[in-house]
């Protein structure tokens, strides 16, 4: 896939969680649907993708991002942590998994 498709494969992924359709996100953009599929069909400018993502409320990485890419919030013991890739949540997961395992761990041993 190339950035294009990715991008546009993005937009209508976002545009159906959301129950829009093109024409939609043409009108929270404010521009002409026509406008927006002709920008899609070929190569969209910056400003074009910059709409795009603000009518969308998500960051222009994200309509980047291959289809098994993370971006958002995950929380762990009451703590926020922000990630932007599923590598960060990957991390996260790692460094908490050694606190979980010894919590079960004591909990098991007290048990007895």
């Amino acid at each position: 896939m190339d950035a294009t498709e990715i991008l546009t494969s993005n937009i209508d992924r976002l545009c159906q969680e959301r129950k829009w359709k093109r024409k939609d996100l043409a009108k929270a953009m404010g521009v002409q649907a026509e406008s927006l599929s002709r920008s899609l069909s070929g190569s969209p400018r910056l400003d074009t993708i910059e709409k795009i993502a603000k009518a969308l409320d998500v960051s222009i990485k994200s309509l980047f991002d291959t289809p098994d890419a993370i971006e958002g919030f995950v929380s762990v013991r009451g703590k926020l942590h922000r990630i932007h890739s599923r590598t960060e949540f990957e991390k996260i997961v790692r460094d908490s998994r050694p606190k979980l395992n010894a919590t079960i761990t004591s909990e098991s041993v007290n048990d007895e």
